[in-house]
């Protein structure tokens, strides 16, 4: 599971760059969103597993960070802390 999220993060970064060296189109910046909200949840997990947190990575997390981004990321954590 890691180096399939370590595989997302590559194909973000590629992204990204693709975007900075030109004009991106509406399904670029899309892309990116998404894959910046599931990268943000395993970066965020991997995070809040050292200090003994976890978010449960599972279909409905990541389909929820893929629609909201990263912000969705922080939101999930934050329930995750209050035990919801």
């Amino acid at each position: 599971m890691t180096f399939l999220f370590l595989g997302l993060f590559v194909v973000l970064m590629g992204l990204v760059v693709r975007t900075s060296l030109g004009k991106p189109n509406l399904l670029l910046k899309l892309s990116i969103h998404i894959l910046g909200g599931i990268v943000g949840l395993w970066i965020f997990d991997l995070i809040l597993s050292v200090l003994g947190f976890g978010i449960p990575i599972n279909i409905f997390t990541i389909f929820i960070v893929g629609l909201l981004g990263f912000p969705g990321v922080l939101a999930l954590a934050g329930l995750q802390a209050f035990g919801i």
